[in-house]
């Protein structure tokens, strides 16, 4: 409306005035202009934005390997780092990715366009070039947004080695250095090279001595037999070009656990009393003792896995003892020892004679634990026939004619363990 009003203002000036008036006219026409764009300019938008913001965008790419061979196969990890003008990741940037013009043959990326995560980073693989190819290859990354950094490309060069023509170097590890029998070796060919870089696409062959075979560039393998075994590595690059190198591996038989001991505590263990027995043993190098067995010899069994444990004997006597000791590869040692086990009692007694007749007196037996004797009881000819007496240390008896008797004491506590003594009595 304000457009059609100048329009007309214009017109009647320029019918009515003289020349120089024109330019009131003219000024009319700007004015109108002016109105006019006023309108127009309302009406647009803002175009809509698009990812991050580009301002002071930086991206930074390394390759893993920087190097490959040229065997069409080979591949180095390419990762990408988007960072603002603070150093600080930018998550969610997309970054269109593509080789140089020039980019050697058979050279190649696994994909056109990432997007950095969290961290601010994405990755992609690039493909070695083919035998017959030149130059390196070239990676142009461009960030994609609004911002003018968005229009930079960031470039990446990973450097393609001369053709394929040199046999691989064969090298390898083993761990452990000195094995064993029946434990797992590894073998490690990481440090063989092709064409001067290490070759992850190479066919790697192992003969372990003519004990089996292996694939693969990190292989394990377990000797059954002792001795020398001279173990072949055989690498084969993408090209058909080989590499051989061999080792010696030696395999030794472990030892059997030596130095076997038992011992307790008390020593002389007391009968009816938890004694602590300790087993030691020395393991063949790099094992360990795994299980402890004791046959007490008092008709128990005992297995542990800890060379300290209790038992107890319910009487005093002499007991065989057997101990054996097994390591982690079961192995084992067997010792044999005989265990004196004390009643704590001392029985002993005094004789008075009177004719034929003689008295005994047992109160002089005594206990070292602190026990009490519950029963004295006598076998006066040493026939294995006992008397019993009860709690009483004294008795008598008439042997009815002159001799030398054998007479045997036999002392109860209120354990239940006994202890005996005999001596030659002698009556007139």
């Amino acid at each position: 409306m304000v457009t059609r009003q100048a329009a007309t203002f214009r017109t009647m000036n320029m019918r009515r005035t003289h020349q120089p008036h024109r330019l009131i006219a003219l000024a009319g026409l700007v004015l109108a202009s002016i109105v006019s764009g006023a309108c127009s300019l309302d009406k647009q938008e803002m175009p809509a934005l698009s990812g991050p913001s580009g301002l002071a965008l930086s991206v930074a790419l390394t390759a893993t390997p920087d190097q490959l061979p040229r065997d069409g196969a080979s591949q180095s990890v390419v990762t990408v780092t988007a960072r603002d003008a603070q150093g600080r990741p930018i998550a969610g940037q997309r970054i269109t990715l593509a080789l140089a013009a020039n980019a050697p043959t058979g050279a190649g990326l696994s994909q056109s366009e990432v997007v950095t995560g969290a961290g601010g980073q994405a990755t992609f693989a690039v493909t070695a070039p083919v035998v017959a190819s030149l130059g390196n290859i070239v990676i142009n990354a461009t960030p994609v947004g609004t911002g003018a950094d968005n229009a930079n490309t960031f470039v990446l060069s990973i450097t393609a080695l001369p053709t394929n023509s040199i046999a691989p170097t064969a090298a390898f590890t083993f761990t452990p250095a000195a094995p064993e029998i029946g434990q797992l070796v590894t073998f490690d060919a990481l440090t063989s090279r092709d064409e001067g870089v290490s070759c992850p696409n190479c066919t790697f062959l192992w003969n372990f001595g003519g004990d089996g075979t292996g694939t693969g560039m990190i292989v394990t393998h377990t000797f059954g037999v002792g001795g020398n075994y001279l173990v072949t590595l055989t690498v084969i690059d993408p090209a058909q070009s080989s590499g051989t190198t061999q080792q010696t591996v030696t395999v030794t038989a472990p030892g059997i656990p030596t130095n076997v001991t038992v011992t307790s505590s008390p020593n002389p263990p007391i009968a009816a009393q938890p004694a602590t027995f300790t087993a030691t043993a020395t393991p063949a190098a790099n094992h360990r003792i795994t299980s402890y067995e004791f046959i007490w010899g008092d008709g128990s069994t005992t297995s542990s896995a800890v060379p300290v444990l209790q038992h107890t004997y319910s009487q005093a006597a002499s007991y065989p003892l057997t101990l054996t000791v097994r390591d982690d590869l079961g192995k084992s040692t067997t010792i044999n020892q005989v265990v004196t086990v004390s009643s704590g009692l001392t029985a002993a007694f005094t004789t008075s004679i009177s004719g034929t007749t003689v008295t005994f007196d047992a109160s002089t037996s005594s206990s070292q634990v602190a026990s009490t004797i519950t029963d004295y009881a006598w076998d006066f000819t040493s026939d294995g026939t006992y008397d019993t007496n009860g709690s009483s240390p004294t008795t008598s008896n008439d042997y009815g004619a002159s001799g030398t008797y054998r007479v045997t004491l036999k002392i109860t506590d209120n354990r239940g363990v006994t202890k005996t003594v005999s001596q030659n009595v002698v009556v007139p």
